[in-house]
């Protein structure tokens, strides 16, 4: 039986720009084998196609990194008399997209080593993107590059993985406007601005609930879970509001078979808790 490849394509060819890694890619559009195992060529060119499209994920905070090289070093200065010029002839941009770029590199390259580093809790840069960077800028610039980076994580620890542009807006607008930068403050103003966001949503549901119906089986159900005090629970240990909703529903599942389905088979009442 034919061996497989060690090495991956990837790993033993360097291209000089992204336009060469795209011109490289094989042109396979249907499976070489038919068995759920790859072979070692398709491993290879699987390895080629993920990092062409890691390139993607990682263009704006190597495009802003670039730029602020050729800028700081007047790399320019043979072709052009300013960077602005440059920027505009080079590569169709205005200098203040430039200048955007250039301010959101350190930023998503610090949250990227993070990453690499955090072994056991990965921090969910993998769907980090300019528009995320951008929002964070104005905490590096009150601040520093590590400030940023607290804000965005305090954020994922608060909130979960689903972190947009807007709700670090939110954070971001949230915090001190000056002073030292404390992480206790932060973290806590960052959790009153998520609890502040429950707070509208529950008044939301609240006053639709109302205009629907004046069940008062529905109203006493409503007073049994004290939704406020969870969501403000959720905001600062998930894990045990997890654990309180795992236990409320236990409860639930408890009387359920008790008092309405006491015909329960044996499987049936091992899955709703009572023995």
């Amino acid at each position: 039986m034919g061996g497989q490849r060690r090495s991956r394509a990837v790993e033993n060819k360097k291209f000089e720009s992204a336009v060469d890694m795209a011109q490289a890619l094989p042109r396979l559009f249907k499976p070489i084998a038919t068995s759920p195992t790859l072979t070692g060529e398709e491993k290879d060119n699987l390895a080629q196609c993920e990092a062409a499209v890691e390139t993607l994920k990682a263009a704006f905070w190597a495009a802003g990194k670039a730029l602020h090289i050729i800028r700081d070093a007047r790399l320019y200065r043979q072709t052009h008399k300013t960077f602005d010029a440059y920027c505009e002839d080079r590569w169709g941009w205005e200098r203040a997209y430039a200048d955007k770029l250039i301010r959101t590199w350190p930023i998503a390259e610090a949250l990227v080593k993070k990453q690499a580093m955090a072994e056991t809790t990965p921090i969910g840069v993998k769907k980090l993107n300019q528009a995320q960077v951008w929002e964070l800028v104005p905490a590096a610039d009150v601040w520093d590059v590590d400030a940023a980076t607290f804000v965005y994580e305090t954020v994922i620890e608060v909130n979960g993985e689903k972190v947009t542009a807007e709700i670090l807006n939110g954070a971001v607008k949230a915090l001190p406007s000056a002073g030292e930068f404390d992480k206790k403050a932060v973290k806590d103003r960052i959790v009153d601005y998520f609890a502040g966001i429950g707070k509208r949503s529950t008044t939301t549901r609240s006053t639709a609930k109302r205009e629907q119906s004046s069940d008062p089986i529905a109203a006493r159900a409503e007073k049994a879970v004290q939704e406020k005090w969870l969501r403000k629970l959720a905001a600062k240990d998930q894990e045990s509001a997890a654990a309180y909703i795992d236990h409320v529903q236990r409860q639930l599942n408890v009387l359920r078979a008790e008092l309405l389905q006491p015909e329960l088979l044996p499987g049936q009442r091992e899955e709703a808790g009572v023995s």
